[in-house]
């Protein structure tokens, strides 16, 4: 860079450099147009005033913007209306600036955000710098001016410092290093205006379910609900931990677990329907290659089934149709299940599963459950309500054991390991479970901390300090002078109901107080169920919710399915049941896993068709060192290849085929019986002699036929050979004398 140029770039003002603002052009108007007189009139009363009073004011800073002094003059002028907010002489001149610049009364109002002057490209960039910052806004957009734009990178919508440089300085020679330039407008200060949204910061840096609170939200409201007509359903873990007192039988180990469950809720009345409750406990599991694995249980497709048969058992069915509300994990409801609350109710039971969103990919490459937790925040609240109150219990882990539980708890497990040790090591105690029932360890055991859970729920239901919505409000009264008797019937400290001020005075009526409170969620519960009574299922229709239905396929003669990929469920039909069905028809069976030896088989649309057994009981197949059992499976299977055989014969036209066959057979008896009759009276011998010369005579005619064919087609191949011969010497052959052979022109004719 010559030495002229580089003096006439310092000189110059460096661009990023806020400089002196002036006015536009345009001239500017201190009125409203009468072409927005339409918008400015839907503004409210106080806020056209504002407006009107600034535009003046900004009529007299516009005079004062000529004369020597103009911060002066306009700080003098704000000490002059020093009794109104926004008028001082720092506001006056952003306001001012604001609108010379944009040549509106729009930027007068509050909150006004001018048109973005940067290339959306760049605003897009400016947004995803900050979101992947996850701490410091500032911090983001110091990166940009200090070290991408100065690296030479290129920057969206304004390339590299050399392009910018290149375009708004061509007077001048490309610098070696960075010249500390910057586009108009990349000061730290403006570029925060174009950066995410709280939900889109949010969104990519903690979630949806972060997000969900700084986006639109459906305020529902559940007043019109009836009992059962909604019913919610989760999973949850607990804050607290428990003792697992062990299972021999089943092989599981006495250790310290973590506690999860499943909890139904009525929408309408918030009464807890029904709840499963256990400890996690982690179990070896034997690998393929050999190796063992420690799985921790949790919930199961069964547990769900299990939970609806109680909500049903314990509140049996409502007239009026009952959706219930589930997720899409754990505590799902199978297809094969909801098809069966959907057919062999007649759809009075349905199935909502909360929306999935449609974009899981996040800017960041890695993807998010997409979940809707809010869709079910009904019981999600409650959840809340409940590990508050189990907060104080021995055993409390928190949500995040890291930041919320207490700091001796893996002192705690440590303690407690030392007792509930099972195993070959010599520190293993091996207690029994009924002497771990005997610890008194720093955890709860499974059933006082079941006991504790009831509690709370229960607490839950009678709690009149509340804000769910959709419940009334209830009028009490109370004895406005608890130092004095009360009237007979009435609480002196507690609240009364209108029923009990029907029998006072009016002189004691208009002593009482009056207090508003929200019905209680059992009151509600019982207040409703009043008005829409329900009916009690059968032990039949129960009896389904405990069987797992399975979409299976009527082939081969038998009711065949696979379950977590393995096969081998496959159900006879002993009875004929299936008779009327067609091949590969698709059919529900009902099948209890623990004893899965029968089958309860219906339509997909519910019409049953009944039991079916499977072939050995077991889907592993018939034990062969057990003879009884391999008669009885081959007894069955006769029995039925010899009802499809005769199936297959009672066919008209098998049986017209039949009715050929036996009369073709009947025909050669009869021929075999004549001829035996008419050789009767002959010897044996004869019979036999006379039947084998009859076939010698026709193998010697035979025989001499083929023998006269073959000498004169070998006589016809030895003549063309000769004349051929003769051909090629040049000679005549001389004619071949007739061979002896016995033969006569009588042989040829």
């Amino acid at each position: 860079m010559s030495s002229s140029a580089l003096a006439a770039f310092s000189l110059a003002p460096a661009a990023g450099v806020e400089s002196a603002r002036l006015p536009a052009a345009a001239p500017l108007r201190f009125h409203v147009p009468l072409a927005d007189n339409d918008e400015f009139s839907a503004l409210k009363p106080k806020t056209r005033h504002e407006v009107n009073l600034t535009l003046r004011m900004m009529e007299r800073v516009h005079a004062l913007h000529a004369g020597p002094d103009f911060v002066g003059a306009t700080d003098a002028l704000g000490q002059s209306y020093r009794h109104l907010r926004g008028f001082s002489g720092p506001s006056l001149r952003r306001k001012y600036y604001a609108f010379a610049e944009s040549g509106s009364w729009r930027s007068l109002l509050k909150d006004y955000r001018p048109p973005s002057r940067q290339p959306g490209d760049f605003v897009e960039f400016i947004k995803g710098l900050i979101e992947q910052n996850h701490r410091s806004v500032a911090t983001a957009l110091h990166k940009l001016r200090d070290e991408i734009w100065p690296s030479g990178a290129a920057v969206p919508g304004y390339g590299t410092w050399m392009d910018f440089f290149r375009a708004h300085h061509p007077e001048l020679d490309m610098p070696a290093r960075f010249p500390r330039v910057w586009p108009q407008g990349w000061s730290v200060e403006n570029l925060r205006r174009y950066g995410p949204s709280r939900a889109e910061k949010k969104l990519f840096q903690t979630g949806l379910a972060s997000a969900h609170g700084n986006m639109p939200t459906v305020r529902r409201d559940p007043s019109k609900l009836r009992p059962l007509e909604w019913i919610v359903i989760d999973d949850f873990q607990l804050d607290v931990m428990c003792v697992f007192r062990g299972d021999p039988e089943r092989g599981l180990k006495a250790q310290t677990a973590y506690v999860g469950g499943l909890l139904a809720m009525c929408v309408g009345t918030r009464k807890k329907l029904h709840r499963l409750f256990g400890p996690m406990v982690d179990r070896e599991e034997k690998q393929k290659d050999g190796t063992v694995k420690t799985i921790r249980s949790g919930v199961r497709a069964m547990d769900v089934q299990a939970l609806l048969y109680g909500i049903f058992r314990e509140h049996g069915l409502p007239d009026y149709e009952v959706t219930i509300i589930c997720e899409n994990r754990s505590a799902s409801i199978a297809p094969e299940l909801e098809l069966m609350l959907s057919t062999v109710f007649e759809g009075r039971i349905k199935v909502r599963r909360t929306s999935l969103i449609d974009h899981k990919t996040l800017p960041n490459g890695f993807t998010e459950g997409g979940g809707t937790p809010w869709e079910k925040g009904w019981i999600e609240s409650e959840f809340n309500f409940l590990w508050n109150q189990l907060a104080d219990l021995k055993g409390y882990k928190g949500s995040n054991e890291r930041l919320n539980g207490p700091a001796d708890l893996d002192e705690k497990l440590k303690y407690a390991a030392k007792f509930l040790g099972s195993g070959d090591r010599a520190k293993d105690l091996n207690l029994p479970p009924e002497i771990v029932d005997e610890l008194n360890l720093p955890f709860l055991n499974e059933t006082q901390l079941g006991l504790a859970f009831d509690f709370v729920i229960t607490r839950s239901e009678l709690r009149t300090k509340h804000r769910i919505l959709g419940f009334d409000t209830v009028t009490e009264f109370r004895w406005a002078h608890p130092s004095l008797p009360a009237p007979a019937g009435i609480d002196p400290v507690g609240p009364n109901s209108f029923r009990a001020l029907g029998a006072l005075t009016c002189a004691q009526q208009a002593a009482m107080l009056p207090e508003e409170r929200k019905e209680s969620p059992l009151e509600r519960w019982e207040r409703l169920s009043t008005a829409n009574p329900r009916q009690a299922l059968s032990a039949r229709a129960l009896a389904l919710f405990l069987l797992t239905p399975n979409r299976a396929t009527w082939l081969n003669h038998a009711v065949t399915f696979s379950r977590k990929g393995v096969g081998g469920f496959s159900y006879l039909d002993d009875d004929g049941v299936m008779a009327d069905v067609a091949e590969r028809t698709e059919v529900l069976a009902y099948v209890d896993f623990n004893e899965p030896g029968t089958a309860y088989v219906t339509h997909l649309d519910g019409r049953q068709l009944g039991v079916l057994r499977m072939l050995g009981d077991t889907p592993a197949g018939v034990d062969v060192t057990d003879p009884e059992a391999m008669a009885e499976a081959r007894a069955r299977r006769a029995k039925i290849v010899n009802r499809v055989l005769s199936q297959v014969r009672a066919r008209p036209l098998h049986q017209e085929a039949d009715a050929q066959l036996v009369a073709a057979r009947a025909h050669n008896d009869r021929v075999v019986a004549t001829y035996q009759a008419a050789a009767a009276d002959l010897p044996a011998a004869e019979r036999i002699a006379a039947a084998r010369g009859e076939i010698a005579a026709k193998d010697a005619s035979a025989k001499a036929d083929a023998q006269a064919v073959q000498r004169t087609v070998k006589r016809a191949a030895a003549t063309v050979t000769a004349e051929d011969a003769a051909a090629l010497r040049g000679e005549t052959a001389p004619a071949a004398a007739p061979a002896d052979d016995g033969l006569s022109l009588s042989d040829f004719r």
